[in-house]
């Protein structure tokens, strides 16, 4: 046995997980599997913040002994995972994929696609046992370097990066387009639902606005109407708000037909299938 395997067989690892889904079942499957085998988990519950949270986030990855990335397509596509990457590449650390949702191979990156994977999309009583073993076959991570490398800076979240893409004087069809299916993946996720329909109604609303963005847009539009007269339901009591999940309701006020809940009533409302902003709600 190779003399860097026998360094880190029995050894506690500080494994930092680099992730871009938290509601993942397989990312919670791997913390518990790390943890059973005795090592120490640290990965960041919040997907972005200021200049602190990132500074953390270094900070951490410049503790760690192996970084474990938690591949899925959302990950491939996080600005914040790649810097994560590059700059535990530059300090050295050993990096473990293992993946949370299903790839297709030819999509991954150039610095994943070499690695070894682990497979945590399709569960068996052997996928221990490979973590453990791919754990061990890494090297141990070096020293850091003296000087470190310079920080990578602090990534812009995707909806501010839309927000500014969208503001910009002229759009080309092609820039259209892919705002669009940009916000088409935005508004699948329940935090940032409300906030990726204002941007789509901001698109709707340019005056250079081609027929071709506007009929995806009208699509995604009828498609959205559709999936919330088919998720509509009682509105939430003021017993239920804590608990009721983010979504569209029976509008209370009796103004329009539908309104986004979201912890509390919001200022987005849909007739229709057009989202309006009712802000004197």
């Amino acid at each position: 046995m190779a003399a860097p395997q026998q360094a880190l067989i029995g050894k506690r690892l500080h494994a930092f997980i680099s992730y871009a889904r938290e509601d993942s079942t397989a990312l919670r499957t791997l913390q518990d599997g790390l943890e059973t085998l005795n090592h120490e988990v640290w990965f960041d519950k919040r997907l972005n913040g200021g200049q602190d949270w990132w500074d953390r986030i270094l900070q951490r990855i410049r503790e760690c002994d192996v970084m474990i990335i938690a591949v899925s397509p959302a990950l491939l596509e996080s600005d914040a995972a790649i810097k994560e990457r590059e700059y535990a590449r530059l300090l050295g650390k050993p990096l473990l994929p293992a993946q949370v949702d299903p790839v297709l191979p030819e999509l991954l990156p150039p610095d994943i696609a070499p690695l070894q994977i682990v497979d945590y999309t399709n569960l068996g009583p052997m996928t221990g046992f490979q973590l453990a073993a791919a754990l061990a076959a890494l090297p141990p991570a070096p020293p850091l370097p003296e000087p470190l490398p310079e920080p990578p800076a602090r990534p812009v979240p995707p909806l501010a990066e839309l927000a500014q893409r969208l503001s910009a004087q002229h759009l080309s069809l092609q820039d259209q387009l892919a705002l669009v299916a940009s916000l088409r993946y935005e508004i699948t996720r329940a935090r940032e639902r409300a906030t990726a329909l204002e941007l789509m109604r901001t698109l709707r609303r340019r005056p250079d606005l081609y027929h071709a963005t506007w009929q995806e847009l009208d699509e995604l539009v009828q498609r959205e109407w559709a999936i919330s007269e088919d998720d509509a339901v009682q509105a939430p009591t003021e017993e239920q708000d804590s608990a009721c999940p983010p979504g569209w309701y029976p509008d209370p006020s009796g103004r329009h037909q539908l309104r986004w809940f979201d912890g509390d009533w919001t200022p987005y409302a849909s007739d229709n299938g057009t989202v309006v902003d009712d802000p004197n709600f």
